[in-house]
This record gives structure tokens, C-alpha cells and sequence, in this order.
């Protein structure tokens, strides 16, 4: 346990942020919402203007300070407005609503127009629920335990399952805080996560649990807060803990370079390495929802050749996406086997099946063919299915 409060007491002064820094960001936070509240007088619009996010709790990690802002409307109609009352360099963007991304004096700002709601169950939009977090959040949390969120944030980028966004499937910022609060602190969260078995539920779910973790939200119980968790950054999470807990430090909470991850990788295993690199357009979001379902689809359809993929994985830029594909094999024959009918099929759909492929044979319980490979240079087609999925021009929202 003192391995553990060492390399917590160090987290906390790596990524901690100074009372200067929080000093500087209030100030850059109070200038910003007297410009807005300027624009909404002169323009007339009826807005309020509230802080959100981890700035508005607290929780921010040092040096990656932004600052979000809930415009709270009272009808949907209104908030067209929003775009006359933001700065003139920040540009509109897409989630369940338009929204606005920009930067105001050094600092990366969000303004996300909310829709007033009186009764939570009326809610359509669970982005309106966002403007009850930070009240809650700043309620429960001590700030020793606003520190445990801090460095629990850290933990989980550094281990790559961070982000609620849907091209990413990782934990919230916000899901993070209700852990801490759950649980009382990291180090109790550490040893819970040891002991956690499937399905996980965190609180009281109001139904049956479809998801690989439910945390029940407690500003609305009926909403999952880890809806957006996929199987994969769970696993990742619930090994990184363990491991952390078998042998404590601090390389735990530090980013690795996935290239440099990558490469050592290859040079252990052997694999092919294709890399390829595709420049993020606007919408943001949108724009990787779409790049993730085509590297799906890619994936399925150098699979459906035969090509045995050992692992891939993509690090994503502030402007470009990198693409690490690793092959394991690539055929090495003339030809492949295709599944037919299975051998007890009608004798008609044989007599049919067998009239377009002459040459068949069992393989297992179904009747197969020979079919040949249309591919001379395994190594071109992977590059060419690669720039034909994962290009801009292949993935552009436009």
C-alpha cells in the first residue's frame, strides 16, 4: 500500500493542475461568459449561459484545460440564435445537436446549446441532462477525491480506453467522477475492480443489463452512464487495474507512443505492418463514427480473402488518424475453399449447386469448391483496399 500512495502522490503532482493555472482558466472562463451574455443582450435572445464539463468541476487534467459552456434555451426553435452570440472563428460541429468548437485566448471552447426541461422523465435529448452534472459532481466530491478523478482521467488515457465519443467506446470524464463517488477514492476503486465479474452493474439497474457495464447515473437513474463502453476498453480497463495492483508505478498513468508500441510489436511477432494515415475533415465526430465503421468493413473484407489480420489499432491526431495494421499470413495457395450446401441438403439444391461449380468436395458436413484467388500481389491489394476504405475522400460526411 505505500508502493500505491507513492505513485499516487506523484500522479498528483504530475497531473494536478496549479492554483496558478486554475487561476488563469477563471479568469479566461468569467471574460468569455461576459462576452456571450453581452452578444444575448444586444441581440435579444433569451439564453443562459452556465459552465459545464470539467472545468465546471474541477477535474481537469493539468495543461489539458478546455472549458465548456451550456447554452440553456427554452424551445429547440431558439437556438438557431446561438451562431450569432459565438466568437466569429468558432465553427459549428455535429452531435445529437449542432454545436460550436473554438479558441478563446489560448483555451479550447465548446458552447453546446441545452434545452430547459423542468421534470428529467420528460428529457429527450440526454445531452440536456448534462447541465445537472456538475451540481452533483461538485455536491458529493471532496477535493482530495476530485485529485483521485484527476489522475483516474490520466489513468485511462494512458491505457487507451478514454472517451465516451463513438468512434472511441471509452469511459466518460463524467463516468469516471460517479466511479469515485461510488466507490470513496482510487485505491478503493482499484481493489473493487479486482473482485468485479460479469454482468457489471454499478448502482441499481432499472432493467435487464444489455451493456458489458452499468453505471447507473444518479442524476437520472434510468440512463446507463457507460452506454458507450464497448467490451474491448472495459477489458482494457479491468487489466490495466490488475496489473497496476500486481506491481504499482507510475509508467501506468504515462501516454505511450502507439507507433513506437507497434513497432516493437513487429519486431517480436513477425507481422506484415501497413500503415496508412487519413486526414480528419470536419465534422469531427461525424467524420470518425464513419472512418471506424469503414475500418470494419475493411477488416471483414481482407478477412473474406483469407488474409489473417494479428491485430490493428489507429491513434488519433488533432488533424490525421494513423492506421497500424498488422498481418499475420497471407495465403499461399492457388486457390481457396468456399462452403456450399450442406451434404444432406435436398438432392435439387445439390443438382443446382453442382451445375455452376463442376469439381466438389466434404468438407466437414457441407459440399465445397475449389475457388481461385483474383489477387497476384497480396501486398498491393492490402494497400489498395486500405486507400479505398480509409481514405478522406472514401470517408467525407459531405
Amino acid at each position: 500500500m505505500d508502493k500505491l500512495k507513492k505513485v499516487f502522490e506523484r500522479a498528483y503532482s504530475t497531473f494536478v493542475p496549479s492554483e496558478k493555472e486554475k487561476s488563469t482558466l477563471d479568469n479566461i472562463a468569467a471574460e468569455l461568459i461576459a462576452l456571450l451574455d453581452k452578444n444575448a443582450k444586444e441581440s435579444e435572445v433569451n439564453v443562459e449561459f452556465r459552465f459545464g464539463g470539467s472545468y465546471a468541476k474541477g477535474t481537469w487534467i493539468k495543461n489539458e484545460s478546455d472549458i465548456d459552456i451550456f447554452a440553456v434555451f427554452n424551445s429547440e426553435s431558439e437556438m438557431k440564435n446561438l451562431s450569432f452570440l459565438v466568437p466569429q472563428n468558432f465553427i459549428p460541429t455535429f452531435g445529437t445537436r449542432k454545436y460550436f468548437r473554438g479558441v478563446f485566448k489560448g483555451i479550447k471552447i465548446e458552447v453546446v446549446p441545452v434545452l430547459r426541461f423542468s421534470d428529467v422523465n420528460s428529457v429527450e435529448n440526454s445531452i440536456d441532462l448534462s447541465v445537472l452534472h456538475a451540481n452533483y459532481i461538485n455536491s458529493f466530491l471532496s477535493s482530495s477525491q476530485k485529485k483521485d478523478v484527476i489522475i483516474l482521467k490520466a489513468f485511462c488515457k494512458a491505457n487507451n480506453c478514454y472517451g465516451s465519443e463513438t468512434y472511441m467506446h471509452g469511459f466518460s470524464g463524467y463516468s469516471l467522477e460517479v466511479m469515485i463517488k461510488e466507490f470513496g477514492s482510487f485505491a478503493a476503486l482499484v481493489k473493487a475492480v479486482n473482485s468485479w465479474k460479469p454482468p457489471i452493474i454499478i448502482g441499481k439497474a432499472f432493467n435487464k443489463n444489455p451493456f458489458p457495464i452499468f453505471l447507473v447515473d444518479p442524476t437520472n437513474p434510468k440512463r446507463n452512464i457507460c452506454a458507450s463502453v464497448n467490451e474491448e476498453n472495459l477489458s482494457k480497463f479491468v487489466l490495466s487495474i490488475k496489473l497496476f495492483y500486481l506491481s504499482p508505478s507510475f509508467d501506468f498513468f504515462v501516454k505511450k507512443s502507439i507507433k513506437e508500441k507497434v513497432l516493437k510489436e513487429v519486431k517480436v511477432r513477425g507481422t506484415r505492418l501497413f500503415v496508412f494515415t487519413t486526414k480528419i475533415l470536419e465534422p469531427r465526430d461525424v467524420f470518425l463514427s464513419k472512418y471506424v465503421k469503414n475500418l470494419y468493413k475493411l477488416i471483414q473484407e481482407l478477412k473474406a480473402e483469407n488474409i489473417e489480420i494479428y491485430s490493428f489499432e489507429v491513434d488519433y491526431g488533432e488533424k490525421s488518424a494513423n492506421l497500424f495494421i498488422q498481418v499475420e499470413n497471407i495465403p499461399k495457395t492457388k486457390t481457396k475453399a468456399v462452403y456450399g450446401p450442406e451434404v444432406f441438403s435436398d438432392i435439387e439444391i445439390l443438382k443446382n449447386f453442382i451445375k455452376v461449380h463442376k469439381n466438389v468436395f466434404t468438407d466437414g458436413k457441407y459440399v465445397s469448391y475449389d475457388k481461385s484467388y483474383n489477387i497476384k500481389d497480396f501486398n498491393k491489394f492490402i494497400l489498395l483496399k486500405i486507400k479505398e476504405y480509409m481514405s478522406s475522400r472514401s470517408i467525407s460526411v459531405n
